[in-house]
């Protein structure tokens, strides 16, 4: 017997799953590693023109899952926008947008000030209290980055944190009230925890993949990062060699970094994308909602040189009365480098 599967919808506070069930036509979560905010997007049918409109603003909760194990909360969030739309002599349909970030709120008022000699942490939540972001969390390794000056100019808290994160290697989020810094890469959130391994297997969970293992654009042999040295007055040059032993392009930072510190923190963050971007594609599976970006995917029974563990980059769940729930995931390969027998590069200055 086929399982079935569920979903609900709070609104201000009011569960109107049953009222909406009717009318659903779909129902989709995405949420995708280095975006500011996951999303959800609710399309109804509005034949009737009956359907009360949501204001914009309010509070959305949205569970999914499965009759037989309950039901998880995907998504937290404010209406961020609300569309009817129609056309003579056919149907009507309402869209509801929200959002996990609040767009009316003070994160995207631009800042104009500097935190000197902090590391990380300090520097985002001095940039938060700005912004009304109180609740700031930054994973351990890189909440220690320490750098004499960080600054916002005209920069928004949304923009800085985006900005911050991929100078440091990591992927930046809000949701309500709270920001996230976590490593690209770990598997594991702020707070250090393992994220949940995700199994696709052909035959059974498994709907269709598209997974290529190699691509040959993406793919480079050192990152580098030219930076000026006061002490010795003259421009220098830090590097970091990628594990792909295929690859012979150099890709060089287009814009100058402060100081070493700086640039060996880029070089990490580059080289960790170059070693992941080689490879990726997509895959579906049945609904599960333990799935979340910087995760883990492993594939099974696909065939030789596809099977395998690859890094989850984005993950949309999606509902509908005609095909259930469903998962699709964006993929990056591999989790981590390979080795190959070798040790990894060590950073050249």
């Amino acid at each position: 017997m086929a399982r079935e599967a569920a979903f609900s919808v709070v609104v201000g506070g009011q569960n109107i799953t049953t009222r909406l069930s009717p009318y659903l036509l779909s129902l989709s979560v995405t949420d995708k590693a280095g975006t500011t905010s996951d999303s959800c997007d609710i399309s109804l049918d509005d034949k009737d023109g009956q359907i009360a409109m949501p204001k914009v603003g309010a509070e959305m909760k949205v569970k999914l899952g499965w009759k037989d194990t309950g039901t998880v909360e995907v998504f937290v969030g404010k209406v961020d926008d609300v569309r009817a739309t129609g056309a003579r002599g056919g149907g009507r349909t309402m869209r509801i947008t929200a959002k996990g970030l609040d767009t009316n709120s003070k994160a995207k008022e631009k800042q104009n000030k500097h935190i000197d000699k902090a590391d990380l942490k300090k520097a985002m939540t001095d940039a938060g209290k700005g912004a009304g972001i109180t609740d700031i969390k930054v994973d351990d390794e890189l909440a220690k980055i320490t750098r004499d000056y960080w600054a916002l100019d005209g920069e928004s808290f949304i923009s800085f944190g985006q900005r911050v994160a991929r100078e440091v290697g990591g992927t930046f989020r809000i949701r309500g009230n709270k920001a996230v810094i976590a490593k690209k890469g770990s598997g594991k959130s702020p707070s250090g925890k393992d994220l949940p391994t995700i199994t696709g297997a052909y035959g059974d969970n498994l709907h269709t993949y598209d997974i290529a293992p190699v691509m040959g654009r993406p793919r480079q042999k050192k990152v580098k990062a030219r930076y000026y040295d006061r002490k010795e007055a003259k421009w220098k040059e830090t590097e970091a060699e990628v594990e792909d032993e295929g690859a012979a392009a150099t890709e060089t930072k287009r814009h100058t970094v402060a100081d070493e510190d700086e640039g060996k923190s880029r070089n990490r963050s580059d080289k960790a994308d170059a070693e992941t971007d080689k490879g990726g594609g997509s895959a579906e599976i049945e609904g599960d909602v333990r799935a979340m970006p910087e995760g883990k995917f492993v594939l099974t029974g696909a065939r030789p040189g596809i099977d395998g563990t690859c890094r989850i980059e984005g993950v949309t769940h999606r509902y509908s009365k005609s095909s259930g729930f469903t998962t699709s995931l964006d993929l990056k390969l591999p989790v981590g480098p390979k080795s190959n027998g070798k040790k990894a590069a060590s950073e050249k200055k």
